[in-house]
C-alpha cells in the first residue's frame, strides 16, 4: 500500500503542471518531488506523469489515479475533522431549548454542575414548549431540548430521537381557595367529575393533556373543559377567579400563587416524564453527553428525594420540602 503523503504530492504536481512549481507549494525542493513521484510509481507499478520541456502531465493511468486522489484526499481530511472533534475536550457552545418550568427549576443545577467539568463551554438556554424544542433540535438549531412524555406511551412523535429521562414530575391539583375540597388532605379526582376544568393546552394534544385526559377517563368520568390557556401562570389565574379547577405538574408549582389551594391526588398521582432529547447519542467524553449525564443525575437525586411538595391549607403560601 503507498504512503497517502505520496499523493498529496502527485496530485499538488498536476494541479500545477511542474515539479518546481509543486515544491515551492509543499515547501519541498525539486529533487524530494522527484523522488516522491518515482517512488509511487514503483509502488503502482505504472508511469504517471510525462515529461516534457513545458512541464508536467499526467499519463492515461496518472489521469486516473487523480479521480481516486480526489476521493481519497477528501475522506482523509473528513477523518481528521471528524477525530478534531471527537477529541476537543470542550466544544464552544452547548444550546438547550426548554420551556420556561425546566429551565428555572432543574437546568441551573445542571449547568452549574456542567461547568465544572467544562469550565469553557458556554450553555445557551433557547426559551421554547416541547413541541417548539423538538423543531429546534431537529433544524439543528439546539443540540439538546427538554421534552415532555406520557409515561408508558409509545415514543409516537419523538421516534427519531434520542431520549435520556430526567424524573417523572406528579402532578396536583389546584383548587379556588374556597372550594370544597380545599382543606382535605388528598383529593381523589372522581370527586370532581362534575367540575368545569381549566386546561394548559389549547390543542389537547399535548402530552400533559393527554395525562390529564387519561387521569379522568381512569377515574371514570369525561372532564368539562371550560378554559384552554397557553401556560401554567395563566391556569392558576383562572381558577384563582374561581373560573375551574386544574391539574397542575409540580415542577410549575414552584411560582404557585398564594390564593389557590393546591392539593395531591389521592393514590397513585398523574405524571409526566421529563426527559432530555438529542437528535442521536451523543459522542463519548463530549460536551453534549457531560451535560446529558448531568442532568440524569440531577433528575436521579430530585427522585431520591422525594421530588414533591408539602402544601399548606389554602390562601397561604406553599412550603416547599
Amino acid at each position: 500500500m503507498f504512503d497517502v503523503r505520496k499523493l498529496v504530492v502527485f496530485s499538488e504536481v498536476v494541479r500545477r503542471g511542474s515539479m518546481s512549481a509543486a515544491a515551492a507549494a509543499l515547501q519541498y525542493t525539486t529533487s524530494a518531488v522527484s523522488q516522491q513521484i518515482t517512488a509511487l510509481e514503483r509502488d503502482l507499478g505504472h508511469q504517471l506523469l510525462v515529461r516534457t520541456p513545458s512541464g508536467v502531465h499526467p499519463t492515461p493511468a496518472g489521469q486516473r489515479l487523480v479521480g481516486h486522489a480526489e476521493v481519497i484526499l477528501a475522506a482523509v481530511e473528513d477523518a481528521e475533522r471528524d477525530l478534531s472533534r471527537s477529541s476537543a475536550p470542550e466544544p464552544g457552545l452547548v444550546r438547550v431549548a426548554s420551556f420556561s418550568s425546566a429551565a428555572s427549576e432543574i437546568l441551573p443545577r445542571v449547568i452549574t454542575r456542567f461547568r465544572e467539568a467544562f469550565p469553557r463551554t458556554e450553555v445557551r438556554l433557547v426559551a421554547a414548549d416541547p413541541d417548539e424544542a423538538v423543531e429546534l433540535l431537529r433544524a439543528g438549531d439546539v443540540e439538546v431540548s427538554v421534552v415532555t412524555e406520557v409515561p408508558g406511551e409509545s415514543r409516537g412523535d419523538y421516534g427519531d430521537l434520542c431520549l435520556t429521562p430526567l424524573f417523572d414530575d406528579d402532578f396536583h391539583v389546584v383548587l379556588p381557595p374556597g372550594h370544597r375540597l380545599a382543606n382535605v388532605r388528598a383529593v381523589p379526582l372522581d370527586a370532581l367529575s362534575g367540575e368545569k376544568w381549566v386546561v394548559s393546552s389549547a390543542t389537547g394534544t399535548c402530552p400533559d393533556a393527554r395525562v390529564f385526559l387519561n387521569s379522568c377517563r381512569r377515574a371514570g368520568f369525561t372532564p368539562s373543559v371550560s378554559f384552554r390557556a397557553e401556560d401554567y401562570p395563566t391556569v392558576q389565574g383562572l381558577v384563582a377567579a374561581e373560573l375551574g379547577v386544574s391539574l397542575v405538574p409540580s415542577l410549575a408549582l414552584r411560582s404557585a400563587r398564594h390564593d389557590v389551594a393546591v392539593r395531591p391526588v389521592a393514590g397513585r398521582p398523574p405524571s409526566r416524564r421529563i426527559s432530555l432529547a438529542t437528535t442521536e447519542e451523543p459522542e463519548a467524553n463530549g460536551a453534549v453527553a457531560a451535560l446529558v449525564a448531568v442532568a440524569r443525575a440531577v433528575g436521579t437525586h430530585r427522585e431520591r428525594a422525594g421530588g414533591r411538595r408539602a402544601y399548606t391549607v389554602p390562601a397561604r403560601p406553599v412550603s416547599v420540602a
